[in-house]
């Protein structure tokens, strides 16, 4: 899918729902999980009336983050959706037939990052937008929003690129300009610990020895803007103490 104006942007979170259409972002909390996020929606379009396509950024509460190797040819846009559907059967087996699956296109030969999502939950989200007017410019988490987002940053060096939210934790490790693993984790109380710790369980499972930067974008969780962390130098991608918002900056 084509991605919208990015005047028109919604974040899902658990319990709110984020809206930039138009002008500055709009927030709304209502009840808890899934089903508050889409409670929030609901508030915020009966207000703001948006029309046209929406750029739809998931919480990693909501999708699950995977990386597969890539196919041994080069494929089109409907063979990729089938052989991703096939890899995931292969993979996770019935489970993974009430998924719906989001991809990223990387150039030949690299990892695929892949995120899936219940499908009833994405069917109605679909549903709520094609109710308000609305339709989809693309539906992703925030990862790979993120990932488009700040990819230049990393100018071809190799290190770790981190996400924190409210709960959670989505790490990759970098390798000229590439992730070539991807792991999210839950994020307690005290994230930055919990994130250091994820770094040296990664970095000792995959063998690394030359930790390089660690590029970090902190929406809704305080984390430092400098300094290092579990041997890598911080290089913050988002403003000191910004919001959840900033999942659609």
């Amino acid at each position: 899918m084509s991605l919208s104006s990015p005047e028109h942007a919604l974040a899902l979170l658990p319990g709110r729902a984020v809206l930039r259409a138009g002008g500055g972002p709009q927030e709304q909390a209502a009840g808890e999980d899934w089903e508050g996020a889409l409670a929030g929606l609901r508030g915020l379009l009966d207000k703001v009336h948006p029309r046209g396509a929406l750029h739809v950024v998931l919480s990693h509460h909501f999708s699950r983050l995977l990386l597969l190797a890539p196919p041994p040819l080069r494929l089109n846009g409907a063979e990729m959706d089938g052989w991703i559907d096939g890899r995931l059967a292969e993979l996770y087996g019935a489970e993974a037939a009430a998924w719906r699956a989001v991809w990223q296109d990387p150039p030949p030969g690299r990892p695929i990052p892949v995120a899936v999502m219940e499908a009833a939950r994405f069917d109605g989200l679909l549903e709520l937008l094609r109710e308000a007017g609305l339709r989809p410019g693309r539906v992703e988490p925030w990862f790979a929003a993120a990932w488009n987002r700040h990819r230049r940053a990393m100018a071809g060096r190799s290190g770790w690129f981190a996400l924190l939210e409210p709960g959670r934790i989505a790490l990759a490790r970098v390798e000229g300009r590439r992730p070539i693993t991807l792991r999210v984790a839950q994020g307690g109380a005290e994230p930055m610990q919990d994130l250091s710790a994820l770094l040296t369980r990664e970095s000792l499972h995959g063998g690394v020895t030359r930790q390089g930067d660690l590029w970090l974008a902190a929406a809704g969780v305080q984390a430092p803007v400098s300094g290092d962390l579990a041997g890598c130098a911080i290089r913050p991608l988002l403003h000191a103490g910004a919001g959840v918002e900033a999942l659609l900056a």
